[in-house]
């Protein structure tokens, strides 16, 4: 027998099994000197002797795995099983082991029945077992089950504990069963494990329906078009100017999200776009090119609040010697930058029309003549781009569920009700970032408010959020409940002092979205122990919520930000609130956050930014330098200003890991701790089934190709499809059934952290679309193309290189980071590089 097979229990958690495997090679080699037959038997002639270590290519096995269909250089035939390698497949099944005492166990393709509270995994496995060489095989189920840590940060989670559930083989003895349960269990890994979140989710996103979010708003926003470079200037209300320390006769815009000044003296505003400078009389008037700039821009504090403006002076000349267009808004809003007139390639086997020429995702629907446009995951639609717009999701034309996977824009299936992207992004978002947090003493919470505490009534709730601070303090009765990066504090006074929580109230958890607090019911005590509680927030907690069968950024609603005044000069200070619209958010499937990349929307990505008057220093304090090591370009999670300014740099959203950037120990992420309790097991192929009992069964590494046909019932019944008919395991026979049916989903009235899964007690056995495909991805040629886009074409590019190569748990190496050129050459928009 073969030796040394290795079966990584990735393959047992994760194969889909709506996915058929189609027939295909898997590289072996021979363990012997073997006879190379024409046939599968003794019976059939050689073809001659394959010396042992000779590798060949293994194609299907019989039933039983004795023989082998092998293919060497130009020649094909057979060789046994017995005496071949095959290189380890981790998506075909059945896999077979023999154990010490001579028996034979034959797992077959498992499902994945239950993530409850994406802590608890349970799974149910087809199986065969042999107790001797002669004896006939017994089939029925094995359960089993693990605790799981997610690490959204590497796209893994962390299994451990993982135990045998079940055991139902109704025809075995109960010493014949005894043996089965001591020859599994020396089968299964005892340390920690890691396996590819994207594969699970992907497993499980047929069978999981998760609730929406009632009460989220779908109202369109402003939505501005331009056929030429264009930028777009938002102000929360009317734009408030504050005065700058040690600089007279100079002030700043608080509320905008560009670097925007003006001069008392003159009343002109300067306005800094990249390297470049524009002037105007007013925001919404015109505004020309700034050739030279007033003296008093250059008495800026040097400090990193004026950094990136003083690092642009003198101004250089925009390269193509065009001043953008400058679009002012009051309100958050979107902008639909085009390169010259809408530029539209038809989507194959559908009557849609992409439009090639533009950042935004942009359709034109031929069949009704209407435009569809995706801003924070939820469709627009409008007969003229002038509008008027109208929200769409929920009446989309069923060809957007048909946009192929190998197209530049596949990826905004992920926010197309129906498809299993969009099913795959909604479980995603469910799956909480967890954290191991001491309650020793060594870990506070601290606040700091703008004058004394200020506290605001939650609407339908007895409960009030502090307005005046950054920081989210919810007052429940005579407590005071503080929220700082995923770790819930509770204090006796607004000021604290604020110790780790190791329970919440319930009530918290009724907040409704029209509360700007709302995000804050996403982050739950998923356990405690002794010494230390495990906190876990989901994607809620940065702004994704699950609405209209679809993931969407932001709720929707429009909270009014915080304005006060500081000091006897009069310094208004400014906290902004989190906002749906106005950053260009839009959804990543490779690393599953919403983010923002648009330079078109501000160096400092959108309106979401705060600037504030900081009482123990004496400066102001705007947001915006520390958005991570690409600067201002490149993926970003889309920022909420109530859970830090720091934490979701280059695509990152683990919060908890702020903790330990800022020097804190004592909270240590999930993943993390389960890790260190093992082995320091790191990576997917370190995941394996326990071989040292006995040795692997050949043949069944290679897979019945073309797929696994044997499946477990969570009623311990044994099912198989034998030429597209169904057959059930009853004693030692297979007897003709109906398909095995998927009960009728229960959905829950709203999705929070503690929601647990509803799964069919039976697989889904249809094969449906699968965003774990590798397109292959046409990328458009290079086009001359205006700076201005081009820029923002390039923070795309940094934020996107991993979206076609990080597939599945594939990691390439790093993208190369250059400065964007912002005169001459070119920019393809598609392939790998667009979202």
């Amino acid at each position: 027998m073969r030796q040394g097979i290795s079966v990584a229990i990735v393959a047992i958690l994760l194969a889909a099994p709506s996915l058929v495997v189609p027939a295909r090679a898997a590289p072996g080699v021979t363990t012997a000197n073997v006879n190379f037959r024409t046939g599968p038997g003794t019976s059939y002639a050689s073809m001659g002797t394959l010396a042992s270590g000779t590798p060949v290519e293994v194609g299907d096995c019989d039933e039983s795995g004795a023989w082998c269909a092998v293919s060497q250089g130009d020649r094909n035939g057979f060789v046994s099983g017995q005496y071949l390698t095959i290189d380890e497949d981790p998506t075909a099944w059945p896999r077979a082991f023999t154990t010490d005492g001579g028996a034979t166990i034959v797992l077959h393709q498992p499902q994945v029945t239950a993530w409850d509270n994406f802590t608890d995994l349970s799974a149910l496995v087809a199986a065969e077992y042999k107790p001797g060489k002669d004896a006939d095989a017994v089939f029925g189920v094995i359960g089993l089950k693990g605790k799981t840590q997610a690490d959204h940060e590497n796209n893994d989670v962390v299994i451990s504990d993982i135990t045998v559930t079940e055991l139902n083989f109704s025809v075995l003895g109960r010493d014949q069963l005894g043996d089965l349960s001591l020859e599994v269990g020396k089968l299964l890994p005892t340390d920690p494990i890691t396996l590819s979140m994207q594969r699970l989710t992907a497993s499980l996103a047929a069978y999981e329906q998760l609730g929406d979010v009632e009460g989220l708003k779908s109202d369109p926003p402003p939505i501005f078009v331009s056929e030429s470079p264009a930028i777009l200037v938002q102000t929360e209300g009317e734009a408030v100017e504050a005065p700058i320390e040690a600089v007279d006769g100079l002030t700043f815009v608080v509320n905008t999200n560009w670097d925007l000044f003006k001069v008392t003296s003159s009343g002109d505003y300067y306005l800094r776009d990249e390297t470049s400078w524009l002037t105007g009389k007013s925001l919404s008037g015109d505004w020309q090119q700034a050739t030279s700039l007033p003296e008093v821009l250059s008495k800026l504090p040097d400090d990193d609040s004026w950094k990136d403006a003083r690092e642009a002076m003198p101004p250089t000349p925009f390269a193509d010697g065009r001043a953008p267009k400058v679009v002012y808004s009051d309100k958050p809003a979107e902008l639909i930058l085009l390169d010259g007139e809408p530029k539209l390639e038809t989507v194959p086997g559908t009557a849609l029309e992409w439009v090639s020429n533009t950042e935004t995702d942009l359709f034109f629907y031929t069949a009704s003549k209407t435009w569809y446009a995706l801003f924070s995951g939820r469709w627009f639609s409008a007969t003229s781009l002038d509008g008027p717009w109208t929200f769409a999701t929920t009446n989309l034309p069923d060809d957007f569920r048909k946009i192929p996977d190998d197209t530049p824009y596949y990826t905004v299936r992920a926010s197309v009700p129906g498809t299993s992207e969009s099913d795959e992004a909604r479980l995603k978002a469910m799956v909480p970032q967890t954290a191991r947090v001491e309650t020793d003493g060594t870990i506070t919470g601290s606040v700091e408010y703008s004058g004394d505490p200020e506290f605001k009534p939650i609407e339908g709730t007895e409960l009030a959020y502090a307005d005046n601070t950054q920081s989210q303090v919810i007052q429940v009765g005579t407590k005071y409940y503080l929220l700082q990066d995923g770790v819930w504090f509770v204090g006796d006074t607004p000021n604290g002092p604020f110790s780790v929580a190791t329970s919440v109230p319930e009530a918290i958890y009724e907040i409704p979205p029209s509360s700007p607090v709302y995000n804050v019911t996403y982050v739950r005590v998923y356990d405690t122990e002794p010494g230390a509680v495990w906190f876990g927030y989901t994607m809620g907690y940065l702004g994704a919520y699950l609405a209209w069968d679809n993931l969407v950024y932001g709720t929707g609603w429009y909270y009014p930000p915080y304005w006060g005044w500081y000091g006897a000069a009069r310094y208004p200070i400014y906290y902004p609130r989190p906002v749906t619209y106005g950053i260009g958010a839009y959804y990543n499937p490779v690393r599953g956050v919403y983010g923002r990349y648009g330079y078109a929307y501000g160096p400092y990505r959108g309106i979401g930014r705060a600037s504030y008057y900081n009482p123990r220093t004496g400066t102001y304090v705007r947001a915006g330098g520390s958005y991570g090591p690409l600067g201002s370009r490149g993926f970003v999670a889309a920022y909420n200003p109530r859970t830090g300014s720091g934490g979701f740099a280059a695509g990152g959203h683990n919060i908890y890991g702020s903790w330990g950037a800022r020097g804190v120990t004592g909270v240590t992420g999930g993943a993390a701790w389960a890790r260190s309790r093992g082995t320091g097991l790191t990576s997917a192929s370190a995941a394996r089934w326990r071989t040292g009992v006995g040795t692997a069964g050949a043949g069944y590494s290679a897979g019945r190709r073309p797929g696994d046909n044997v499946f477990a019932g969570r009623d311990g019944t044994v099912y198989r499809n034998q030429n597209g008919q169904w057959q059930q395991r009853t004693g030692n026979g297979w007897g003709a059934v109906k398909p095995p049916a998927t009960p009728a989903r229960t959905v829950p009235q709203a999705t929070r952290p503690a929601t647990r899964p509803n799964l069919p007690q039976t697989p889904n056995f249809q094969a449906r679309p699968n965003i774990s495909s590798h397109p292959n991805i046409q990328v458009p040629q290079a086009r001359n193309v205006p700076s201005n886009i081009r820029a923002d074409q390039f923070g795309r590019q940094l934020g996107n290189q991993m979206m076609q190569g990080q597939r599945m748990g594939s990691r390439p190496a790093a993208p190369q980071v250059r400065a964007p050129s912002r005169g001459g050459g070119g920019f393809s928009r598609g392939g790998g590089f667009r979202r």
